[in-house]
């Protein structure tokens, strides 16, 4: 069996949506290694550049970490990664791989960046657009996290449907923190007595629409908690958060599980999504999501949520007033929710990643010619 090599580059940024799925599925990966018993397995190397302050690297048992002195940058990745994994199959999982090596995996999250509402810095979204479409079509393989997003790299001609499977990304995760019961009291939240939503200034985010919900007064009774930014950051970008928002800020996996499992429901009103982990990840914690029919939402959400109007204030209003914690409604979308959410495992990820590398590794080498 050919080596496997996977692509580190990621864990020299900061943590981020994309980062936290590309590290789930590595640990997953060295898990799964660890439960093989009986025929070939291939050694597995995580190559990474040189460290840099605020590392987040996990500690592995079944993968081997070859640390390099030699700074991250484009340039590492487009020619000194194809040299180190010239010999075998090579694991991408945040978006970028080289151009030059053939015998690879690519996974690519979603098509965002070609949107023109992405807020991608302009540079940024020039460069994926002449970059990402020759690198999905020197991959042997191109995976992405939805069927939506592989519709989406096929009409934006990135990767054709036929050739790039669909990888979901688990919720489980969440979870594994215990949660911080502190979060509520400090934040002066009663339980179910709060909605809670991700702040984004980012357009497609759409953040404006449960503002304007919240403008209308009906819900002055049920204040808005938004997690991720500060009130300050989304007037700099001409979003005017309710008087009465309450920004808890950056929050850990611990204290996010308290809000979570307390809320009277999730919002997510993005006009896309690749996959959209918030509202399931609110759904295994026992919370409704309210979501915008958009994007991956209705793929992975399907009826397990409600729909809200993307542009209608008032459908937003009208949704969050539904979930009244002492209707039917609430206890059912509490119900559906939890087993949908159920069905979006990191083992289930990590395994049906593992059979593609499995099955690129058992051939030939000269295939990827």
């Amino acid at each position: 069996m050919l080596p496997v090599y996977i692509n580190g580059k990621f864990y020299s940024g900061g943590l981020n949506g994309v980062h936290r799925v590309a590290d789930r599925l590595v640990r997953e990966i060295d898990a799964r290694l660890g439960l093989e018993s009986g025929g070939a397995i291939p050694p597995v190397t995580l190559l990474l550049p040189a460290r840099h302050d605020g590392d987040w690297r996990p500690q592995l048992q079944n993968i081997e970490v070859r640390t390099l002195d030699e700074a991250p940058s484009q340039g590492w990745e487009q020619r000194r990664l194809p040299a180190l994994a010239a010999d075998g199959v090579l694991v991408n999982l945040a978006n970028l791989a080289p151009l030059r090596h053939r015998r690879k995996i690519t996974l690519i999250h979603d098509a965002q960046f070609l949107f023109p509402d992405s807020s991608y810095p302009l540079r940024q979204r020039l460069g994926y657009r002449l970059l990402t479409p020759r690198m999905a079509r020197s991959s042997t393989a191109v995976l992405t996290v939805s069927d939506y997003s592989r519709r989406m790299l096929d009409v934006m001609g990135v990767s054709s449907a036929a050739r790039t499977g669909v990888l979901y990304n688990g919720v489980d995760h969440v979870l594994e923190a215990e949660p911080d019961e502190r979060a509520l009291a400090e934040l002066g939240l009663s339980p179910r007595g709060y909605t809670l939503m991700f702040g984004s200034a980012k357009a497609y985010k759409n953040n404006a629409v449960v503002f304007a919900a919240y403008a209308q007064g009906a819900l002055a009774a049920v204040p808005l908690v938004v997690v991720g930014t500060t009130r300050a950051a989304l007037a700099a970008q001409g979003l005017t958060a309710p008087e009465g928002a309450i920004f808890a800020g950056k929050c850990d996996d611990a204290r996010l599980r308290a809000l979570y499992a307390q809320a009277r429901c999730l919002l997510c009103p993005s006009r896309t999504e690749g996959f959209g982990l918030p509202p399931l990840e609110a759904m295994l914690c026992g919370t409704p999501a309210v979501v915008a029919p958009a994007g991956a939402l209705p793929e992975v959400c399907r009826d397990a949520a409600l729909y809200a109007d993307v542009d209608d204030p008032a459908s937003w209003a009208h949704a969050i007033t539904a979930l009244d914690p002492a209707s039917s409604l609430f206890a059912r979308k509490v119900e559906e929710g939890r087993a949908r959410a159920l069905q979006f495992t990191w083992a289930r990820a990590g395994g049906e990643l593992l059979d593609t590398i499995m099955s690129l590794s058992e051939q030939p080498l000269r295939q990827a010619a």
